[in-house]
């Protein structure tokens, strides 16, 4: 299966826009890399139904710092180098294979998103950004979402004509840098506003798009192939607490596609199937998808530990134990509770079902640490030592994809790839 890397996210918001004109409508999924089983399962099913495959990597889950980011401890090079290993065993550029599209984006790449940025002066946030994006380009990242929504400490003063410079002004920024490495032509996600939330107004989302869209062609770059809208997606815990604003994404698409460039959606996660089929109808060209599965990954891993404790009785894994204590001591899980979830880190110690739900929510966070990573290969032998489970990594995998097919036939994904392609060169013949 060729890579097809001389297709852009861009070309593919044509040929996507061209194949909803003749009735055949989808919606792109942006997929977090949020553990190996998800760098792996995304490959697989992308190759098994013909989809076009989006890795949409933050700059926490994939870091140019040293040891790397919480995945695996992996940086920007070697992430794609990870990719690579896994398609290459999969026959990706074999000689009888048919053609693959997959594209590697860095995710909300701005300042103050990193914890670390939090108190950072402009100057030193900014620096800290220009970094991640000079190793994404010598990694060949092909996408880049410059995000400068994130608030910055009170010294800093943001609004959004600034957002609006300062996304320029990096875009320009990683133009003249990938020219200067000879790296290909990549492409550009941008927006003013945060990702998730209540929905803006079509006219303000007009307005500031056609502002930055103006400031960006006066410098002769790029046109961006997204625009981040927000549609009311929230995530918190385990669900979305946002409320799908069916307004917003049936009338900011519009807007988008009067500009020529695709709308993307982030916080997809734990939508439900009806929500989720109206997006190819919506004109919604992608949406960002992560922790949802991320979540059925840790439960999955949860459902053996229980089978092995019912078991074994010396000698266990202790995997919920080990798992829980480290999310305590190391995952941001403050992030992710709801307005009436009032608990704290010793709280937690002693509220059963609460923590079992933020060790789920935030497991992913800590797959990597070597305790868990220790109770984990210790979970795999002892199922199958005991005969317990015979493949204990197949049906993890087999719950990360059941997860992200739900997705993939919700927005009418099968066969797109192939689809595409053939749109791509009516296009361009």
């Amino acid at each position: 299966m060729p890579l097809r890397d001389d297709i852009s996210a861009a070309d593919l918001v044509k040929a996507t826009y061209r194949l909803a004109e003749k009735g055949e409508r989808i919606t792109h999924l942006g997929i977090c890399p949020m553990s190996e089983e998800l760098i792996r399962a995304p490959i697989e099913l992308a190759l098994e139904y013909d989809f076009p495959l989006f890795f949409v990597a933050s700059r926490n889950q994939v870091s140019e710092e040293e040891g790397g980011g919480y995945v695996m401890g992996l940086t920007p090079e070697s992430f794609v180098q990870k990719i690579s290993d896994v398609e290459k065993s999969l026959g990706v550029n074999s000689n009888s294979s048919p053609d693959y599209l997959r594209f590697v984006s860095v995710d909300h790449c701005g300042p103050w998103y990193r914890e670390k940025e939090k108190k950072m002066s402009e100057e030193e946030a900014i620096k800290s950004v220009k970094r991640t994006l000079i190793a994404c380009l010598r990694a060949g990242y092909s996408g880049f979402h410059i995000d400068c929504s994130f608030k910055p400490p009170p010294s800093v003063k943001m609004n959004e004509e600034k957002i609006i410079k300062l996304t320029v002004d990096l875009i320009e920024f990683t133009e003249k840098k990938r020219i200067s490495l000879k790296r290909q032509p990549v492409s550009y996600e941008i927006g003013t506003e945060e990702t998730a939330g209540e929905s803006i107004s079509v006219e303000h989302f007009s307005l500031s798009l056609k502002k930055i869209l103006s400031k960006i062609k006066r410098r002769g770059l790029p046109q961006p192939a997204f625009v981040v809208g927000r549609t009311g997606a929230e995530i918190k815990m385990l669900e979305n607490v946002g409320g799908f604003d069916y307004t917003s994404a049936s009338s900011l698409p519009e807007v988008a596609k009067e500009f020529g460039i695709g709308f993307k959606e982030h916080n997809g996660d734990y939508l439900s199937d009806l929500i989720l089929s109206l997006h190819p109808w919506y004109g919604i060209t992608a949406v960002n998808v992560g922790p949802c599965f991320a979540a059925e990954q840790t439960k999955a891993l949860l459902n053996l530990a229980e089978i092995e404790q019912r078991k074994i009785e010396k000698d266990g894994s202790n995997l919920y134990e080990v798992m829980s204590k480290v999310v305590l001591k190391k995952a941001p899980f403050n992030k992710w509770l709801r307005k009436e979830d009032k608990w704290t880190r010793d709280g937690l110690q002693y509220m059963p079902a609460e923590l079992r739900a933020v060790t789920i929510v935030c497991g992913h966070y800590v797959y990597y640490d070597e305790k868990v990573k220790e109770a984990i290969n210790k979970l795999y032998s002892n199922l199958k030592k005991y005969k317990l489970f015979e493949n204990p990594e197949a049906y993890i995998m087999k719950a990360v994809k059941k997860a992200i097919m739900r997705y993939v036939d919700a927005l009418n994904l099968r066969g797109s790839s192939s689809r595409i392609l053939k749109t791509l060169g009516n296009i361009f013949h």
